[in-house]
């Protein structure tokens, strides 16, 4: 088999894997399962990924990767650290809720099926998205916008934010940017806004 195809079969089981994982578990689904889902024999997988748990980590790792892709904006250092938070949030959200978001919600619920190996380098990924938001909320502290513990508010931003793939309705009458303000709203006090 060529390179092109080898990596086209590899995202197309990682595709499926994370569609299945998400829809019964980590630890439910089978090889024989995803090799069904994708027409091949259970056997052939071992071609791509030498375990099951290799294709658990490669799924969370292209999670980890959307996750990243959408921390890492531009951002000048003139805007209001507000809105900063504010930027980080809706690209944080369009990234659950506006792709095919399998590997995501996969990342956010099968942390526990993950060995201490694989989970070392899945949080060596996580941690750099929470640096970028560490960044901006140490920005808000400075600026005396938000107060206390800045890794508790950076984990119950994103737990909200996260739980959204629970509830939220594309096609319900809140849009992501509406979203994102409600959000915004409840972490950074309303009397922040005179800042922004």
């Amino acid at each position: 088999m060529n390179t092109v195809d080898d990596s086209a079969r590899r995202r197309e089981l990682r595709t499926a894997a994370a569609r299945l994982f998400r829809k019964v578990g980590y630890p439910q689904a089978t090889v024989r399962d995803i090799a069904k889902a994708v027409g091949m024999q259970s056997g052939s997988i071992f071609y791509y990924f030498k375990t099951k748990e290799d294709i658990l980590v490669d799924v969370m790792n292209e999670g980890m990767r959307q996750f990243l892709e959408a921390a890492r904006v531009p951002m000048d250092d003139a805007v209001h650290p507000r809105m900063k938070l504010r930027t980080l949030l809706v690209r944080h959200l369009m990234t659950l809720h506006q792709r095919n978001n399998d590997e995501l919600a996969v990342v956010l619920s099968e942390w526990r099926s993950l060995s201490p190996r694989a989970r070392r380098q899945i949080v060596a990924q996580r941690d750099e998205v929470e640096a970028v938001w560490n960044r901006v909320l140490r920005e808000l502290a400075d600026a005396r916008l938000i107060s206390g513990d800045i890794a508790i508010l950076r984990l119950a931003i994103l737990g909200a934010a996260n739980w959204s793939v629970q509830w939220y309705d594309k096609k319900g009458k809140l849009s992501i940017d509406e979203l994102a303000d409600q959000l915004l709203d409840l972490f950074v006090p309303i009397s922040a806004r005179t800042a922004s």
